[in-house]
């Protein structure tokens, strides 16, 4: 499984990188520090399988790049997580209503990654 994060803290995508070893399925892992960056990433990526977006990023926020990838023929239909320390229920809704297919809420447990994850796989959304 091929999965893109855009994150701009570096110790969360330790985190990340070091749970997603633990996942069932082997994992390439792909990482931008902002938007832009990302941009420019999945630009020459290719086909992703899985997005986790943080929603607070400099330079473009998690929404704003999310909406670009929602535009992109090859990105259009896939899964996208938003990890956000936002838990109120309207930016949940928000997040939802703009293109995220689920939100994984900081700080997480290894658990609730590879579930949400997981959740993707058993659905092959």
């Amino acid at each position: 499984m091929r999965v893109f994060l855009a994150e701009d803290n570096e110790d969360n995508f330790k985190v990340i990188q070091s749970n997603l070893r633990k996942s069932t399925e082997e994992v390439e892992l792909f990482w931008a520090q902002d938007g832009v960056s990302a941009q420019e990433m999945l630009k020459d990526l290719g086909d992703i399988d899985l997005f986790l977006i943080d929603i607070e990023m400099p330079r473009m926020d998690g929404v704003t790049l999310v909406g670009w990838i929602r535009e992109q023929e090859q990105f259009k239909n896939k899964y996208i997580i938003a990890i956000t320390a936002s838990v109120f229920a309207e930016m949940k809704k928000l997040y939802l209503e703009k293109g995220f297919n689920a939100i994984l809420e900081k700080p997480f447990s290894r658990k609730e990654l590879l579930s949400v994850i997981e959740n993707k796989v058993g659905n092959n959304v």
